[in-house]
């Protein structure tokens, strides 16, 4: 772990916020302007997040549904522009970039979706899924495609005899492969995989986790992987990133997060996997709803699901600091004001 601390970011979000609201036409900013109609609602995906991925390693991303880690994904991959801060790449802000270092930037970075059939054009033959992006771009010789194709393929654990196909005829698993070669194609050092195994059956999911780490040893990739799983999150990542509601409310190692989580929504997610020794014990979800983005509560956004919430949570957002080496949590209880660290307020509760 602490070579890669030394490892410069293969990408980094810095103070990222971003927020969604419906275009206005002129007649709605007339009404507006009029007082006879309020603006459109903003919904606030993202809310200053600071966010490194080091080259080589594998950063887990991890939240409940809506809490903006996809739209996170899709920031560093450049794929949507942050409302407020940047984002930066090899320490390039990638806004800035233009011509050649733009393309080279986009074919650097790839994104695999969570649903392969719809990412998949099921008009076109897999051959020419895979095979289009380098040709285009000049990746491969005149005449190569085709055994670039059929290499890519094998490399998934797919017979290179299907290129023919059409994605309607492969199972979800060998989609979820396809779209995995098409990224590999243009020959990328950083893959944002967006809960890329969740709409896999569970063993076809161990298949696609065990391909990932296979390419990650054999090309060197670094990898963001986005996903609600804590247990798949646990078996593939270097490292860990939890978000609540467009913050990041803690990060740390991998073993760090599971032995001694700071956060009590950390916590809580910890508390629900599955395990062989809790078969007794009765299912306890989180207490309440996550609330709404278009109005996310004041101060810390966990405080009115959080069992140990304080008067300060309601009004002070917590920032995210260190409260141990390679160990940041966003949480008044990790001290200050006389409080006790989170373990030991947790074991007074009890």
């Amino acid at each position: 772990m602490t070579d890669m601390i030394q490892t410069p970011p293969a990408a980094r979000a810095v103070a990222v916020t971003k927020r969604f609201q419906r275009k206005t036409d002129f007649a709605d900013r007339l009404a507006i302007r009029l007082g006879l109609a309020a603006p459109p609602p903003a919904v606030h995906a993202l809310d200053a997040v600071d966010l490194e991925v080091r080259k080589g390693e594998v950063v887990g991303l991890v939240g409940e549904s809506g809490c903006g880690k996809s739209t996170l994904g899709r920031v560093i991959a450049g794929m949507l522009p942050p409302t407020s801060g940047h984002v930066e790449h090899d320490g390039k802000d990638i806004a800035q970039l233009r011509g050649k270092a733009a393309r080279d930037m986009r074919l650097a970075t790839q994104i695999i979706f969570q649903d392969p059939m719809s990412s998949l054009n099921p008009r076109k033959r897999v051959r020419e899924i895979i095979g289009e992006a380098p040709r285009v771009h000049g990746l491969v010789p005149r005449g190569g495609t085709r055994k670039l194709v059929e290499d890519l393929l094998a490399r998934v654990g797919l017979d290179p005899a299907m290129a023919d196909r059409y994605p309607h005829q492969f199972s979800g698993g060998q989609r979820q492969r396809i779209g995995i070669a098409r990224a590999l194609a243009v020959n990328p050092d950083f893959l944002i995989c967006d809960e890329s195994i969740a709409a896999l059956d569970v063993s076809i999911q161990a298949q696609v986790i065990n391909l990932f780490m296979q390419l990650r040893a054999e090309l060197g990739l670094t990898l963001l992987f986005i996903s609600h799983d804590l247990s798949v999150v646990r078996h593939i990542s270097d490292r860990v990133v939890i978000m609540y509601l467009g913050r990041v409310v803690e990060e740390a190692s991998t073993d760090a997060i599971f032995d001694t989580p700071r956060h009590p929504y950390t916590e809580a997610l910890l508390h629900e996997i599955p395990r062989l020794d809790r078969r007794a014990r009765s299912f306890s979800p989180v207490k309440g709803e996550i609330p709404s983005p278009v109005n996310p509560p004041s101060g810390c956004h966990f405080h009115p699901r959080c069992p140990f919430a304080m008067e300060i949570c309601a009004t002070t957002r917590p920032p995210l600091l260190d409260v141990a080496a390679g160990h940041r949590a966003a949480c008044h209880l990790n001290g200050g004001q006389g409080r006790l660290p989170l373990e030991t307020q947790t074991q007074t509760q009890q």
